[in-house]
């Protein structure tokens, strides 16, 4: 045979693996499509394209009982706004000072229920200035009550003090011109422990959550940490003024109430619901008092939610909410 027609013979047999090849490959991909065309209506059962849904944790119904230690000077009226309007939304009881108290209990004496105008009581929160007493607080709100309080920088604070103050605290009318700088060259010079309201000239901060502010941390030490220990075993929350909207998420979170509840002035000014929200805290006690005497006395105590007990004091913010 000539050399060309074996060349022609081999290229053809070649040429006839290849397409027999091709054909099998051919068969068997339609056969995969078919059988796969037969498994759709399994396939997804098994196999889903999308994540399921996840199931949501039933919520916690929101925390009534409330016990706002008001501090001097920290922001406090804007929280116990906050707390004034969910009660009164919720129509439920406010603690008011007894007229004889003014629109503070009694402050700087230490609390007593009997402070607490008759009208007011069984109460469901409290919000207004008082010297924090532990005994006399649980003896008058319910079991469950979730303390709170709220502390800002202690020199901002004090400057705060002595401007507001300055004609109440003897301390403070005693320094010439009603300089801030003359007081701190030489406190001790106008100082006089006793007097009436001498306590915002020093700690008053350790006053108001009812310790001694006599006592000098320098020299005494171990009663500040006891104080501090007594503060966090006590409250749940403790804000910090310089941090008040991410404190109020810590509030929130931790009565578990919805974002409305803590909206505050600067956020809900021309919304005609919100009209008291930022009113001052005398003429709002008087209105809650008031309203709550037309009412006929106090609603009954809602139960205490013993499934969920406020959880530990937090003690430091955490980490992104550090600054300054």
């Amino acid at each position: 045979m000539p050399p060309i027609l074996q060349h022609v013979q081999q290229a053809s047999k070649m040429m006839s693996r290849r397409k027999i090849l091709l054909l099998v490959l051919g068969c068997s991909t339609l056969s995969l499509l078919i059988h796969q065309g037969a498994q759709l209506s399994w396939y997804p059962k098994l196999f889903p394209l999308s994540c399921p849904p996840l199931r949501d944790s039933p919520p916690r119904p929101k925390h009534m009982t409330v016990a706002f230690l008001k501090t001097h000077k920290t922001a406090g009226t804007t929280v116990q706004n906050i707390l004034f309007r969910f009660a009164e939304r919720h129509n439920l009881t406010v603690a008011l000072p007894h007229p004889s108290c003014e629109h503070q209990f009694c402050y700087p004496r230490n609390f007593s229920a009997h402070f607490v105008h008759p009208a007011t009581r069984p109460p469901h929160v409290l919000a207004s200035h008082l010297r924090f007493d532990r005994a006399e607080l649980e003896r008058l709100m319910p079991p469950g009550t979730v303390y709170v309080t709220i502390l800002r920088e202690p020199a901002a604070m004090f400057e705060s003090l002595f401007s507001y103050y300055n004609q109440y605290c003897p301390a403070f009318r005693r320094v010439p011109n009603a300089s801030l700088e003359a007081f701190l060259r030489a406190p001790e010079t106008y100082y006089r422990a006793g007097e009436h309201f001498a306590m915002f000239a020093h700690n008053t901060l350790a006053y108001d959550l009812g310790g001694d502010n006599e006592r000098s941390p320098r020299e005494d030490a171990a009663y500040l940490a006891g104080l501090i220990r007594q503060v966090e075993e006590v409250f749940s929350l403790v804000m910090i003024a310089e941090y008040f909207d991410e404190s109020l998420v810590l509030l929130r979170r931790l009565l578990a109430w919805d974002l409305d509840d803590v909206l505050y002035a600067k956020l809900n000014a021309r919304a005609a619901s919100s009209r008291l929200a930022a009113i001052p805290a005398a003429l709002y006690s008087s209105y809650l008092l008031r309203k709550q005497k037309r009412r006929g006395g106090a609603r009954p105590r809602p139960e205490p939610v013993l499934d969920n007990p406020p959880p530990r004091p937090i003690r430091v913010l955490p980490r992104g909410l550090q600054g300054h």
